[in-house]
């Protein structure tokens, strides 16, 4: 049932994979307003950029039935969340809204960018929650990550992260100080929403993004490119050295769960507090690693659990991981009673090895579709 008269909603990162899931969620369960907060860029400003992408993405999700809404219900204020009052100019800042949706983010994660990912995951998270104060929003929602545990283990509750808890890397550490920050904003309602490795739609398994599972696709092409001049088709035919633990779970959970469990925390009241947005069938990451590599087409990796039965290719491959080493020896497994009360029907979505190589396939077949598509613009230009 969509509420009527709902209050504006502003949703920042709506040109990114959670945030624009929400705004299509919000235009499809609400009647309301949605003020998206994106930047212009060089060659395209944010008012023509955020319909475009927002259309595009729901074309690829199958929500025909909110298209009508991007052109009519859509409010896009050009700013920037690392600047102060996020860079809005007075005059477009909206009146009031009711719900804040921050899902604005680096996604870097390396120590030498360290300076960038600040800015952007905690200023930027201050300099929202101040404007969501400015604005009298009622309630703030921090789109953050299950994986800001660090390299904790076991089963994990919706509770705040420990000090002692230490990150894997620059990301996960901002997003700690990310939710540390909103702790004390003073709205009516503060959540802090934890999804877990966020995929494609659950449907037509699209996904456009190039981040968390889909990494690895870039970071095993990459691979294979650089060997390849030296040992031709070597990773079609022999297995690399992984170091790792097959038997370590992942939580895949695909956008559109994560979206339409944000949503209805909000239109149903949900008190304040962290909720793990996370599939309550995990995957085990030697299945997932499987489905990739023979969608790619090369061998399935064999699993080391010591650095020392690494040969020299294993190792370059290995360091070529750096960001998702550390995932692949930390099994975790996410409490998610909170959430599931409002909506566990939303949070388990079964992901076998079948099922998570037609997600490779799908992304893919899209990677290719989006060179094709530049290549002829480039030679349009020529």
């Amino acid at each position: 049932m969509t509420p009527s008269g709902a209050p504006p909603a502003l949703v920042t990162g709506v040109t990114g994979l959670v945030g624009g899931a929400i705004v299509l969620e919000l235009l499809r369960r609400t009647d309301a307003e949605v003020f998206c907060l994106a930047r212009d860029r060089r060659h395209e400003p944010a008012a023509r950029r955020v319909p475009r992408l927002l259309a595009r993405a729901a074309a690829d999700y199958g929500m025909d039935d909110v298209a009508g809404a991007i052109a009519t219900r859509c409010r896009v204020l050009p700013g920037d969340v690392t600047a102060p009052g996020c860079g809005i100019p007075e005059g477009l800042l909206p009146p009031a809204v009711g719900e804040v949706w921050h899902a604005a983010a680096s996604l870097k994660f390396r120590a030498r960018d360290r300076a960038e990912i600040d800015l952007h995951n905690v200023t930027g998270t201050r300099n929202v929650a101040e404007l969501a104060v400015r604005l009298g929003a009622h309630t703030f929602d921090l789109v953050s990550t299950a994986y800001a545990v660090g390299d904790r283990t076991g089963l994990l509750t919706e509770e705040p992260v420990p000090a002692d808890c230490r990150p894997n890397n620059a990301y996960e550490s901002s997003k700690m100080a990310a939710e540390a920050l909103v702790a004390g904003v003073p709205v009516g309602t503060v959540r802090i929403l934890r999804p877990g490795i966020v995929i494609g739609h659950s449907e037509t398994l699209a996904a456009p993004t190039a981040f968390g599972l889909y990494s690895y696709v870039g970071e095993l092409n990459a691979f294979r490119a650089r060997i390849e001049p030296r040992l031709g088709n070597y990773l079609d035919h022999y297995p690399v050295a992984m170091l790792g633990d097959p038997a370590t779970r992942g939580n895949l959970v695909p956008v559109d769960r994560v979206a339409a469990a944000a949503v209805r925390l909000g239109l149903v009241g949900a008190p304040g507090g962290i909720y793990h947005l996370t599939n309550t069938e995990p995957t085990r990451l030697g299945e997932a690693l499987t489905a990739l590599t023979g969608a790619l087409g090369i061998r399935a990796p064999r699993w080391v659990s010591d650095r020392a039965e690494l040969n020299s290719i294993d190792e370059a491959f290995n360091k070529g991981l750096d960001f998702q080493g550390a995932y692949m020896l930390q099994d975790k497994v996410f409490d998610a009673s909170r959430a599931r009360r409002h909506c566990a029907d939303l949070l388990t979505v079964p992901l076998g090895p079948e099922r998570i190589g037609e997600y490779i396939a799908r992304y893919i077949k899209d990677g290719a579709a989006e060179a094709a598509r530049a290549q002829r613009k480039a030679a349009q230009r020529v």
